[in-house]
């Protein structure tokens, strides 16, 4: 077994040499064997009245501390929204500069890959409730600074306005985990998945109002007054209203990470090293996109803001549906072993990671509005097994330490793929059509590692 996983991916991961560590440790480094619960948190007294209601609750997984979470979503997120696409030109109008806006940029995509593995350690050490306020709260320390009219406290509020986004996202995974059971949480991770995407939405759409009525300097003191406004609500609203749990569910020392990398089981490490591969495939021509749809093929912004609708319209009715669909597939596997159950999720996370290696070559060969529109779609079937992969992985990390697992796992492949971006700009320069097919060649590979390998590990 040894030898095929070493020859299927030494050849891929020559060029990657970070990737390339991470499977020669997942080679030779001991690996436990998974062990799952299975069993289901104990029932909880719905808190929603009506036979019909209590039903569609229960159909979507929403207990009460997943309603509530889910609320923290929306108003916490929607405040985050209002002002977070318009920073960079915040950073200009108080002098800052091509370097203030490179800046912004390099700590926007770096704190998501730190903050994930703190943020899960913390969560595992004082609990989903606690954490999930601490990390809404430190919100209103970003927005205090965001009111000062400099740009370097600016780049300092960063550091506070990501803490909720990024710190929480382990904690959000394993709550669905601790108050779902296994045949619920790809419904629990894909209703929160909908839910995101409403801030996303609205909330640039509200801060572009108000920053056209007013401006951007003053617009920015109105965006983060009402920004820390819901952002209070959000944690009044975790604090009254969630359900407190007995204890954290870790009280001794937290594992060192490599001491929590070698808790990774064989399946999870496979996971890993091949969705290192697919947001290669996605992130190479990630931020070219919009040049190769409006400079390559002569369509409008507009245009192509109305395919960005139909990619999103099309991810959100996927959720429901396949969501339901893989976990009826888990409901049924039940009587088998715990590992078989959770591996009827496969082929889903399979479809996925093909949709994500389809759209660079969709696009390439996109010439007319209808293809273009057919390219966005497959852009947004992408999503079809996101909440599948994410159950897997909470399902697949040890009990007392699956935020710190999460969040070890988001660490190591963002940070190992924060490097595609220069890479696709360097494939770009060469040419725009390198860029799309290296991507494509990613995928491939991140697909068929995990097909083939995942029936053996």
């Amino acid at each position: 077994m040894l030898c095929r996983l070493t020859k299927a991916a030494s050849g891929v991961c020559r060029h990657y040499p970070v990737t390339a560590k991470i499977v020669v440790e997942a080679l030779v480094d001991s690996v436990p064997v998974c062990t799952i619960e299975m069993s289901a948190p104990a029932p909880e007294p719905s808190p929603f009245a009506g036979g019909l209601l209590r039903r569609g609750m229960g159909l979507l997984g929403l207990r009460r501390n997943v309603a509530v979470l889910l609320g923290m979503l929306i108003l916490a997120g929607m405040g985050e929204k209002l002002y977070q696409r318009f920073l960079p030109k915040y950073l200009v109008a108080l002098g800052g500069g091509p370097l203030a806006v490179g800046l912004f940029g390099f700590l926007d995509n770096a704190l998501g890959a730190l903050y994930a593995l703190p943020g899960g350690r913390l969560t595992d050490r004082l609990g989903h409730r606690r954490a999930l306020i601490l990390f809404a709260s430190m919100n209103l320390i970003g927005c205090a600074l965001l009111a000062l009219p400099y740009w370097p406290t600016v780049l300092v509020a960063m550091l506070f306005c990501s803490a909720w986004s990024q710190l929480s996202l382990p904690a959000t995974f394993s709550l669905v985990a601790a108050e779902l059971p296994p045949t619920k949480r790809v419904m629990g991770l894909a209703v929160q998945a909908i839910i995101r995407r409403v801030p996303m939405a609205l909330g640039p759409v509200a801060g572009g109002a108000i920053f056209h009525i007013v401006g951007i300097r003053a617009g920015m003191l109105w965006a983060v007054a009402a920004a820390a406004i819901l952002t209070l609500a959000a944690v009044l609203l975790q604090a009254w209203l969630s359900r407190p749990e007995s204890k954290p569910e870790n009280l001794a020392p937290q594992p060192g990470i490599s001491a929590l990398w070698r808790s990774f089981c064989p399946q999870l490490r496979l996971m890993l090293l091949s969705d290192i591969f697919i947001r290669f495939c996605e992130q190479i021509p990630n931020a070219f996109v919009i040049l190769w749809v409006t400079e390559r093929l002569g369509r409008s912004d507009f245009e192509f803001g109305l395919l960005t609708a139909i990619e999103m319209a099309t991810a959100a009715a996927l959720y429901v549906p396949v969501a339901l669909w893989a976990d009826s597939r888990v409901r049924a596997a039940q009587g088998t072993s715990a590992v078989a159950a959770v591996m009827e999720r496969r082929p889903f996370v399979i479809a996925t990671f093909m949709f994500f290696t389809a759209f660079p070559v969709a696009l390439y060969y996109a010439a007319g509005w209808w293809s273009l529109v057919a390219a966005f779609v497959v852009r947004g079937l992408k999503e079809f097994g996101e909440p599948t992969r994410k159950a897997m992985i909470v399902d697949l990390a040890g009990d007392g330490v699956k935020a710190s697992t999460v969040g070890l796992y988001y660490m190591i492949r963002d940070l190992t793929v924060s490097v595609a971006a220069l890479a696709g700009y360097r494939l770009w320069v060469v040419s725009p059509d390198l860029n799309l097919w290296s991507a494509f060649a990613c995928g491939v590979t991140g697909t068929i590692m995990y097909w083939v390998l995942s029936r053996r590990v």
